[in-house]
């Protein structure tokens, strides 16, 4: 582990190129390694505290969190666009020694602070200051936690995801490995840091002294593209609907830029996705990763090519492919996926859901909640086990009736679901993302040419934008919930 982090700290002191990109503000690794040497001054007495850093992304961000983990402490990420609830729920759960801040911190927020003696310290004060303290590496043990991830699953609450070391240093030096990066690259940071794919871009960006151009602005989250044109960014990552959406508002457009490496993740992967990226953004390398924030950020890559449009055409979707080195998978009758080896986390905060991990056969495993498939000799995930429901006595997978749907002209999106408002008679929807003209009287003829009867949705809605959550994926829920309301 000390070797992984002597690396990091090396190249943080000794590069010349830029760390920070954003328009014509550039920051460089010697100016990151001064700001973290302040920012480690006021840890230095600190190792293994839990430190909650309440700030926006910024270059300041950068330092702060890169000098947390660097000093063995553990890194806390919040978000100050949560509501005040949901940061004080944060809190109560992980319990930090401090909260570094780069804004005023709210009222509720505050007085849970003071109350609990989570001590407050403003970051421009630390950086403005002149006191200096070396960075000097501890031994960096493998089962020490090196940062929490809040997810907030079915509940809607906060669950707390601690990750050691060893958790995922393995995925980054998998990326590494996979993924032919070059020294200097630019690295999109286009969703929020508490989202675990930040990890991937974070460090690979540091160990390949390349920077980092962050989405700050709320134009350029719906519409990232001239962030990436005039940053140039090199190396993009992000879930496959911010793609997708792109491509609905450049759908015929050749689009020049200067990504050469893709990395989508998080959500399914259309293949009318990956057909734009290859023949409107005129990309070589485009990845498709799959994984979870309990198993170290990525378990599953493929690594995609032209062929793969017509390979797996009658899936709909890339696959997610093979396990990464150091994962273990056992898929269970019901095709749910389980997951063991050095990535897993050791619990979630508070010991809560401990039913997610079962011991078999004296190794310890996670339950994705994901159902699984194999085909072609690569693994295909085809949605949530809650997702596969039984209708007229068979069982269905919605993910399924999507593709059908998708295939469609005019249908850019399409999430389906089970009504069982009334339990003796469950009522099968479709939602589409179209134009308020889509046909759907036609598409209704086309899917029954298709799918039998009970794979047919009773009703279908359109709509013109699907919602996205906060880490930028489709929000299935929301959805539901809206679609509901109006029936």
């Amino acid at each position: 582990m000390k070797f992984f982090y002597q690396q990091l700290l090396n190249r943080i002191k000794s590069s010349a190129n830029p760390c920070y990109v954003y328009y014509d503000q550039v920051y460089y690794y010697s100016e990151m390694y001064q700001n973290m040497l302040k920012i480690n001054n006021l840890l230095k007495d600190f190792k293994q505290k839990k430190i909650i850093l309440f700030s926006e992304k910024s270059f300041e961000t950068y330092c702060s969190l890169f000098a947390i983990i660097l000093s063995e402490n553990i890194w806390i990420q919040a978000n100050p666009l949560y509501p005040e609830e949901h940061i004080v729920r944060m809190l109560h759960v992980s319990e930090p020694e401090m909260m570094l801040t780069d804004q005023a911190v709210p009222p509720t927020v505050k007085d849970f602070c003071s109350e609990n003696q989570i001590k407050i310290v403003m970051l421009d004060e630390v950086l403005s200051g002149d006191n200096f303290s070396d960075i000097s590496l501890g031994n960096f043990r493998d089962d020490d936690i090196a940062y929490i991830m809040f997810t907030s699953g079915s509940t809607g609450t906060p669950k707390g995801v601690p990750m050691t070391h060893q958790n995922y240093i393995q995925f980054i030096y998998n990326a590494l490995e996979i993924l032919p990066f070059d020294k200097g690259e630019v690295f999109s940071d286009f969703h929020y840091l508490g989202f675990d794919i930040s990890i991937f871009y974070l460090f690979c960006a540091v160990l390949t002294e390349s920077a980092l151009a962050p989405v700050l602005e709320e134009g350029e989250k719906f519409f990232p593209l001239d962030n990436i044109i005039q940053n140039k960014v090199t190396v993009w990552s992000s879930v496959p609907s911010t793609i997708a959406r792109i491509m609905k508002l450049r759908p015929t457009n050749k689009v020049k830029t200067n990504i050469k490496i893709m990395f989508l993740c998080g959500e399914p992967f259309r293949l009318e996705v990956l057909r734009y990226c290859y023949e409107n953004l005129n990309l070589t390398h485009v990845y498709n990763f799959y994984g979870l924030t309990e198993t170290g950020v990525e378990n599953f890559f493929h690594e995609c090519e032209r062929t793969d449009l017509e390979r797996f055409r009658n899936h709909g979707f890339v696959p997610i492919g093979k396990p990464l080195p150091g994962n273990e998978i056992k898929v269970l009758e019901n095709k749910e996926l389980l997951i063991a080896g050095c990535q897993v986390t050791p619990g979630y905060l508070g010991e809560i859901d401990s039913d997610k991990f079962s011991l078999i056969d004296g190794e310890r495993w996670f339950h994705s909640g994901d159902i699984v498939e194999l085909s072609d000799d690569v693994y295909f995930c085809k949605g949530r086990v809650d997702t596969q429901v039984k209708l007229s006595g068979y069982r269905v997978e919605l993910m399924d009736i999507e593709v059908h749907i998708r295939k469609f002209r005019g249908a850019l999106d399409a999430i389906c679901f089970v009504d069982d408002r009334n339990r003796e008679h469950k009522v099968l929807r479709a939602v589409i993302e179209a134009d308020e003209k889509f046909p759907v009287n036609l598409l209704k003829q086309t899917l029954k040419k298709s799918l039998p009867n009970y794979m047919i949705p009773s009703t279908f809605s359109i709509i013109a934008e699907f919602p996205r959550n906060k880490n930028g994926k489709i929000d299935r829920k929301q959805i539901k919930m809206n679609t509901l309301k109006k029936i």
